[in-house]
């Protein structure tokens, strides 16, 4: 199992959590549960609501849309952020490619945490902003 601190060096490496104070991350890396997962499980379902966010601590990961695989992902990559913050459903399945780890970021936890912690919810609009396509800072 991970410490709160390996947790937080983790999820600062993503860059929607690169902006945000290490306090904040630390807040955030509280909640954060380990699971393992077996290959070929499930992680979320397409058109299904987004509950959590995962970040993939080992092992690889489909994405998979209308029966199709449209990419895979791996360590230190994050999955159902967006759908999650946005409040929307999820556009693609997850599903374990292979025996992988994630760190599992529980939704209503996650809106606690930024209703309680500005700094976090500043930070992550930031990273927002920045990453969203056609950005300017002009």
């Amino acid at each position: 199992m991970l410490t709160t601190i390996e947790k937080v060096n983790l999820l600062q490496r993503v860059p929607l959590f690169r902006d945000v104070r290490t306090e904040s991350v630390a807040r955030v890396a509280a909640i954060a549960r380990e699971i393992s997962c077996e290959a070929r499980q499930l992680l979320f379902r397409e058109n299904d609501a987004a509950d959590a966010m995962l970040l993939v601590l080992e092992g690889r990961v489909a994405l998979v849309r209308d029966g199709n695989e449209t990419h895979e992902l791996g360590p230190g990559q994050l999955l159902g952020a967006l759908p999650l913050l946005a409040g929307e459903a999820h556009a693609e399945s997850a599903i374990a490619t292979q025996p992988v780890r994630v760190l599992q970021i529980d939704q209503q936890e996650f809106y606690e945490a930024m209703a309680e912690d500005f700094n976090l919810t500043r930070g992550l609009m930031r990273a927002l902003v920045r990453l969203a396509p056609g950005s300017s800072t002009g």
